[in-house]
């Protein structure tokens, strides 16, 4: 049968997969409580996107209120305004979702002009 000396092997086993998926796993940690930082920058992005295009929204509706007030234009200014914040604000969600994985303010390097060796920024 077996030998008392032998490790066990299912036991060597189980350790080598623990190694295995600890290796996988790299620089991703938990933090306190079991949580993945990774749900909580998705969490995060999620909220800026929605903010962007509420804040957007609600602008042009504030600005195209106070035309109307102001001009007594009702409701020609409010609707202008109010279409022009939410193209803004969905301009803005897709540029949040273009740069996606880049810091704020980044931009990626455009194609380089060989002729002139200037980039076309």
């Amino acid at each position: 049968m077996s030998e008392p000396n032998e490790p066990d092997a299912l036991k060597t086993l189980g350790e080598r997969i623990e190694q295995a998926r600890r290796a996988h796993e790299g620089p991703r940690r938990a933090v306190e409580g079991g949580t993945d930082p990774s749900a909580g920058a998705a969490m995060g992005l999620g909220f800026r996107i929605g903010l962007e295009l509420v804040v957007a929204v609600f602008v042009g509706f504030g600005i195209g209120w106070a035309i109307d007030h102001w001009l007594g234009t009702k409701p020609w200014g409010l609707l202008v305004f109010l279409f022009l914040g939410i193209g803004a604000g969905l301009t803005n969600v897709y540029r949040v979702v273009k740069g996606m994985g880049m810091g704020v303010g980044y931009k990626a390097p455009g194609p380089r002009d060989e002729k002139s060796g200037w980039d076309e920024d």
